[in-house]
């Protein structure tokens, strides 16, 4: 893939960061090719480093032990170009999901070792990715939260009901006072789940 290209991709997964800062940043990525099977990222592994997926589509699985028996499900499909690995990139964690290219893909790898380069060397570059990757993080988490609270919320017969059953997934929630939630909330309706 010729350079101006890879800088348009990097422009789309990475807006933020201005045409120099593109043409800083490319020098410390690898371009490499997957086919389609190649397993990107693992479910456990530790290792830290970031794709910039440029192309392609790939599928993300979760597998957990439910009553001793494994269970492996494919959480989602998406398509590039993207990033990947951006949990364990901000987090030092371990891969949340096992990430397939469904199809041949092309990536630009930034090794952990190399983004702490950046890091020094171009510390806006760095920040940028790092704000990139925490939208990315909360958005999945508030896609999920909005789903999941609906999802209960929804199927349950009463709005108190709705409640206990949030308060036996999540902790102890009680439903508040009128009173209170005016004080709390003032002119705040509340995100709406029953639309």
């Amino acid at each position: 893939m010729e350079d101006a290209e890879k800088k348009e991709k990097i422009a789309k997964i990475l807006p933020a960061l201005s045409t120099q800062e593109i043409d800083d940043f490319l020098p410390f990525l690898e371009e490499k090719h997957a086919e389609g099977g190649t397993i990107l990222v693992s479910q456990g592994d530790t290792d830290r480093d970031l794709y910039l997926l440029l192309n392609g589509s790939f599928s993300a699985f979760y597998k957990i032990r439910v009553n001793l028996t494994s269970v492996a499900t494919n959480i989602g499909n998406f398509p590039g170009p993207g990033i990947l690995g951006e949990v364990n990139l901000v987090l030092d964690n371990t891969r949340t999901a096992t990430v397939v290219a469904r199809e041949a893909c092309d990536y630009l790898y930034l090794s952990k070792d190399t983004f702490d380069e950046i890091s020094d060397k171009c510390p806006s570059i760095a920040i940028k990715i790092l704000t990139a990757s925490a939208a990315i993080i909360n958005g999945r988490f508030e896609s999920m939260r909005k789903n999941m609270y609906s999802s209960i919320i929804h199927d349950s017969p009463t709005v108190p009901v709705g409640i206990t059953r949030l308060g036996r997934l999540l902790g102890n929630w009680t439903r508040v006072p009128e009173e209170i939630s005016k004080k709390l909330f003032a002119d705040f309706d509340g995100e709406n789940f029953n639309s």
